[in-house]
């Protein structure tokens, strides 16, 4: 079991309505994409982060180590934005490299951060959801909100299909690390090139594991919830 799933059996939420928790994490990303306001997204996030930290009771360091993977993507998706290329210099801040300026404007800086706090807010309220609100409370919601059944069925297997790869994942790399498979950049790529491969071999193994589990159990195209 990953951490996330762990907590949201766990978490001090775990037995509070699902529904009202489902209505209020989606209201918030809602509210988050929808309005371009940089003061209410900074108000959904951290709104979102102390219902996380304090009212669930996820320890702050786990949370922050959890987020912080996203978050480092969104780090570099920002940088892309505040940083422009044009051969006049017409940013406040830049350097020149041959006849090309390189540098950030107030426009790209006031879009950076709008951005990441927009981004931000929607992280913020779907982790909410992931840590307080188990898989088989979410089915329940999603059933009671009479959603098609192909959709509930296609977000289980999603949902299981991204744990299959991280737990794959993380086992290949933790044997790999215990044999130095990253010391210097050779061994790195090599490494990195037969996870890939070991990866991909194994989530096929796992994915035909859980068809022939789930055939076993007379699955009929429907996950039951006993509503």
């Amino acid at each position: 079991m990953l951490i996330i799933d762990k907590y949201a059996y766990t978490n001090r939420l775990t037995n509070f309505n699902p529904m009202a928790k489902f209505i209020f994490a989606i209201g918030a990303l809602v509210i988050a994409v929808a309005i371009d306001n940089l003061y209410i997204n900074l108000l959904i996030f951290l709104l979102m982060m102390f219902f996380t930290i304090f009212a669930a009771k996820i320890p702050a360091g786990k949370y922050m180590k959890i987020i912080s993977i996203p978050f480092s993507f969104l780090i570099v998706s920002t940088i892309t934005i505040l940083i422009s290329l044009s051969y006049k210099d017409v940013f406040i801040f830049s350097i020149k490299i041959k006849d090309i300026y390189i540098g950030i404007t107030e426009y790209s800086i006031h879009q950076s951060v709008k951005t990441m706090m927009r981004v931000s807010a929607s992280l913020a309220s779907t982790f909410f959801l992931a840590l307080t609100t188990s898989l088989y409370d979410i089915i329940r919601v999603l059933k009671k909100l009479k959603l098609p059944n192909t959709l509930i069925e296609l977000f289980v297997l999603i949902y299981r299909a991204i744990f299959i790869f991280l737990e794959e994942a993380k086992e290949i790399y933790d044997a790999q690390e215990m044999k130095f498979g990253y010391e210097g950049f050779k061994n790195s790529c090599n490494s990195a090139a037969l996870l890939i491969k070991c990866l991909l071999l194994k989530i096929l193994i796992r994915y035909k594991d859980m068809t022939i589990s789930l055939d076993s159990k007379l699955y009929d195209g429907e996950f039951r919830t006993g509503d």
